[in-house]
């Protein structure tokens, strides 16, 4: 698997971002002459009073079996139905995460990783995960669609039949023939009324076959996203009551944004400083504002085939 970003820290996050708003505000009041917060204070000041937040999991947590998909129209393959019957029990699960941006402030990454436990022998292992950098394609339209699986675990959307021919002929042949009208769609519906409406994302998502996954998804409008839904499939071995699941999700600024606006006394700041916004990408990691949970899930029991 793909190394995973260091987690960033919160504590050494706010302490930063506190240190860094008593410079700027110091220097730019000793500029106007003024005790109001100016330009850079105030963008500081919106950064660091944004928040961001995860929802409860065990609010779309779900036992799947092959009952699940054979009420929803769909049968599952044959590697399925034998794992369901003699290895593992799967489960649905739906991670929010909520994007809390104070005005003005501005956004361009948000990341999320969730680690299930426990590790060794009974190993939860993350089967599929959404959305994926496949599916950009249809997300960037910002249409509505009903997310859900087809009878390999895979990812399929159902679309209302005016939206699809519109979209048609702006998909790629792979994602064609997982797009259909959401009256004729068959699979097990996941994730309804999905819709995300930024601007051009990029989406990269690791994790299948793991215990741990990862999402970062990139965009010059993030700030406006709100709420961006997580989807997982995962296996735990048979007899499997519980499971312990970590997340950490974190938004990094826009260093263009934020150096714009503290420009007047850059080159007043502290050396400290100075060379952190000199390195946009890690100083975007140092300043990101993030949020950190952990859960004991009880599963629910699967309902008997």
């Amino acid at each position: 698997m793909t190394e995973l970003p260091s987690l960033p820290n919160l504590q050494e996050t706010d302490e930063l971002l506190s240190d860094l708003f008593q410079e700027v505000k110091k220097k730019e009041a000793f500029m106007g002459g003024g005790t109001e917060l100016t330009v850079g204070a105030a963008a500081i000041d919106q950064l660091f009073q944004t928040k961001v937040r995860f929802g409860n999991p065990r609010d779309r947590l779900i036992s799947l079996t092959e009952e699940t998909f054979k009420q929803s129209g769909t049968e599952l393959s044959d590697i399925y139905q034998q794992q369901m019957r003699e290895q593992y029990d799967f489960y649905y699960m739906t991670v929010p995460v909520d994007l809390l941006p104070e005005p003005g402030a501005q956004f361009l990454r948000l990341t999320c990783q969730l680690d299930f436990g426990p590790k060794g022998s009974t190993e939860p292992i993350v089967q599929t995960i959404f959305p994926t950098q496949k599916w950009r394609e249809v997300m960037n339209l910002g249409v509505g669609m009903d997310v859900g699986l087809d009878g390999s675990l895979d990812w399929n959307a159902g679309v209302d039949s005016s939206q699809l021919a519109q979209i048609a002929n702006l998909l790629p042949g792979e994602l064609k023939a997982k797009a259909a009208n959401k009256n004729e769609f068959k699979g097990f519906v996941a994730v309804p009324a999905y819709k995300y409406e930024l601007g051009k994302s990029e989406i990269t998502a690791l994790g299948e076959g793991n215990s741990v996954c990862y999402w970062r998804i990139q965009d010059q409008e993030l700030q406006k996203m709100g709420t961006v839904k997580f989807a997982i499939v995962f296996k735990v071995p048979k007899g499997t009551d519980s499971l312990t699941l970590r997340g950490v999700a974190w938004a990094e600024p826009n260093m263009s944004w934020l150096t714009a606006d503290v420009r007047d006394v850059l080159s007043e700041l502290s050396d400290r400083f100075k060379q952190l916004f000199k390195r946009k990408d890690e100083a975007a990691s140092q300043l990101a504002r993030s949020a950190a949970e952990e859960w004991t899930l009880a599963l629910p029991k699967p309902a008997a085939n």
